[in-house]
């Protein structure tokens, strides 16, 4: 796969943690200042407007505009339309992360909602219990550059941190970065709907989702790298779906993440999410091209990795040098370390590992490898005279054990509501980083420490 130096230098950036992920202001950039007062409000010079509601705030905003929320609850749903001199560059971020609260407990719709505004930044904010409607907590539509950073989103009835049909053709890739979702009914991260998506998903963390990360049809430059996801039912799905555009999902890159006990049947699900194989890592469910390594995969009760047929065959994927670690324990047909069912054509696998006690050894599949059919590079028997090779076939017990797995005969399901809130997660360091100056913002630091708490 060939990718765009710049995304390969981001990617490298992000890689590492080194990133910051702070847009800087356009000239003449202004900004607009929202407190609801649950938490209460900073002092501002007379005359200054406050707004007390985020989509009030957002109902001024032009191009290149910033919308700067103070701590407190948001009991509302805001949609962000083109219109008014708005159709790019709008930057939304919250003081504190776990202090701008977006409520959806009365709200129809989305807790942010950006509908076909490019180059949007939504960062460093809480959503949760957004049930009806669309019901995300974040959420980026039809949009050309999206960025969702420092979020939290628990509690709602689809996705936590959603992009739909939404890539970035410019040099900079879009971000979703320093999120973490739990207890949404799809899953905690979702990029989709983009055969391009130009897209990085990295240092974020993902847990009781009925799929820690989805992403139908989606691919092409699309990196998942240096997360964490965990106790899902499944930990990370890139998948097929005949009913949404360009199909089959093909081309993403799992690369460096930690995915640990994704073996949760009490998991909220939704639509076909609801029939989410219980005790897989990774799945790739009808898709073609991508790329598994350098993960550390444990304590998977069923598969570590899964190629398996959704409306499509699992085509031309590679598994790589990943760790896995006390996976394929329940002594099921078809458990292993990577497992292939039998429509899987041209699947390859090579130097990966089994680390259970530190000694590694080789990596289990089903079908087993005694002959180096399914390797990907030279010791491939049949390399030498058909180029890439011809890999063997997948297993049909692999399709069996996968089918009663997700009609909840092996594996039922039984979600009794959420689980608590989840604590404090990391909030940005310096919220007023790369804004332009304003009364909450005096050289370039808060003027007061945000609370933390929204209020009541």
């Amino acid at each position: 796969m060939r990718i765009r130096p710049a995304l390969a230098a981001a990617v490298a950036l992000l890689s590492f943690g080194s990133m910051t992920l702070h847009a800087q202001a356009a000239p003449h950039s202004r900004v607009i200042l929202v407190c609801s007062g649950t938490a209460g409000c900073p002092s501002t010079p007379a005359g200054t407007p406050v707004y007390k509601s985020i989509a009030v705030g957002v109902s001024h905003a032009q191009n290149g505009d910033w919308v700067m929320v103070w701590p407190g609850y948001y009991r509302e749903a805001v949609t962000i339309q083109p219109g008014k001199g708005l159709s790019s560059g709008l930057h939304i971020r919250g003081m504190q992360r776990n202090g701008v609260v977006l409520d959806g407990s009365k709200a129809d719709g989305s807790g942010i909602h950006v509908l076909g505004v490019n180059n949007t930044w939504v960062e460093n904010m809480t959503g949760q219990h957004y049930k009806t409607g669309s019901s995300n907590a974040f959420y980026w539509t039809g949009v050309d550059g999206f960025w969702g950073n420092y979020l939290t989103a628990y509690d709602n009835g689809d996705y936590g941190v959603y992009a739909y049909n939404s890539t970035s053709s410019g040099p900079t890739p879009s971000t979703f970065a320093f999120d973490y979702g739990s207890w949404n009914a799809d899953s905690g991260i979702y990029v989709g709907g983009c055969s391009d998506c130009h897209t990085v998903v990295t240092n974020s963390k993902s847990e009781k989702n009925a799929l820690g990360y989805s992403g139908t049809n989606a691919g092409g430059e699309l990196y998942l790298i240096n997360s964490e996801w965990d106790h899902n039912a499944t930990g990370i799905l890139p998948n097929t779906l005949t009913s949404e555009p360009d199909p089959p999902q093909r081309g993403t890159t799992i690369a460096d993440n930690y995915i640990h006990d994704n073996n949760d049947s009490d998991v909220p699900g939704s639509g076909i999410t609801g029939i989410a194989p219980v005790g897989v890592g990774i799945g790739l469910a009808g898709g073609w091209d991508n790329i598994v390594r350098h993960n550390v995969i444990a304590n998977q009760k069923h598969v570590g990795v899964l190629l398996q047929w959704l409306f499509t065959p699992p085509v031309n994927n590679q598994v790589v040098s990943n760790t896995f670690i006390k996976t394929g324990t329940s002594g099921s047909p078809g458990d292993a370390d990577i497992a292939i069912d039998a429509t899987g054509v041209n699947n390859c696998i090579d130097h990966n590992v089994d680390g259970v006690g530190g000694k590694d050894g080789s990596a289990t599949v089903d079908p087993p490898n005694p002959v180096g059919l399914t390797n990907c590079g030279d010791s491939n028997p049949l390399r030498a005279n058909a180029g890439r090779g011809v890999y063997s076939p997948g297993d049909p017990v692999v399709d069996v054990e996968s089918a009663l797995n997700a009609a909840g005969i092996t594996e039922p399901k039984n979600y009794k509501g959420p689980g608590k809130h989840p604590e404090a997660q990391l909030t940005m360091a310096n919220p007023c980083a790369g804004a332009p100056a304003n009364p909450w913002c005096v050289n370039g630091r808060p003027i007061i420490t945000p609370p933390t708490s929204p209020g009541r």
